[in-house]
């Protein structure tokens, strides 16, 4: 790996802060039995156990793929080395790439918002972080040969490396999951809510998260605990069609 730098100092063209997502990390990321495998497999590659220096997620909105992105930029940047975290439509700007092989990590997400006129620069940055032995783990909602690319090349650049699929947490995972980030906010909230509240809302860990956040608040100002009828308040009909489309 090259040595630690601050990217903040070395590349002008990052614009994105790592404290985004400042709780974004391996420990936090929420395993049940069809999530382990991915999560372990990121562990391995930030550690250098595995004989890989790319990675590509792919898999549904919500089933962890942004969190575990910013998870290896956080243990990464702690590490001292130089990173950089691009959403998929800033790499549609020009010269969005130019230099980021110099990263010791580069991860791209959201790649299916790639244009056609920007796979030569990307095909071209993957050729060179894997001269320069940079790390790259790029993410996107479908495999690459689902993505719909021009240039076929980059379809096998993009299968270079380890391939995963991150898929949905079962409903007992979910279950957990949610009063895990419940207690983690020193509330409580009894089965029937939690079953409420998986009944009613979008079953992805961002929507659920979101509604955590907010009882949280709620029930600190009003000195209220966590009931039924307490979620129904606070979230209407309106409310949650408005979460869910938010998080689509």
């Amino acid at each position: 790996m090259n040595q630690p730098v601050s990217l903040l100092h070395a590349h002008p063209q990052l614009t994105l802060a790592l404290d985004t997502a400042p709780g974004a990390t391996f420990d936090s990321f929420h395993v049940d039995e069809s999530t382990r495998l991915v999560l372990d497999s990121m562990r391995a590659f930030a550690g250098g156990g595995l004989d890989e220096v790319q990675i590509y997620l792919w898999g549904d909105m919500g089933t962890g793929k942004s969190h575990l992105l910013s998870a290896a930029c956080q243990w990464f940047s702690h590490k001292g080395y130089r990173v950089a975290y691009m959403p998929g439509e800033m790499i549609n700007h020009p010269g969005a790439l130019e230099g980021m092989e110099y990263c010791d990590l580069l991860c791209i997400d959201d790649l299916q918002r790639l244009d056609h006129a920007s796979e030569v620069d990307l095909f071209h940055c993957i050729n060179r972080c894997r001269q320069m032995q940079s790390r790259l783990i790029l993410a996107a909602d479908r495999a690459p040969d689902r993505l719909g690319l021009a240039l076929k090349d980059l379809e096998t650049r993009l299968a270079w490396g380890l391939v995963c699929h991150t898929q949905p947490m079962g409903d007992e995972g979910l279950r957990q999951a949610l009063r895990k980030e419940i207690e983690n906010r020193s509330l409580q909230a009894s089965d029937e809510v939690i079953g409420y509240v998986l009944r009613r809302f979008p079953r992805r860990m961002s929507a659920l998260k979101s509604v955590v956040d907010t009882l949280d608040e709620v029930s600190l100002t009003e000195q209220r605990r966590i009931t039924i009828p307490l979620v129904k308040s606070v979230f209407g009909e309106a409310e949650r069609a408005a979460l869910s489309e938010n998080l689509r």
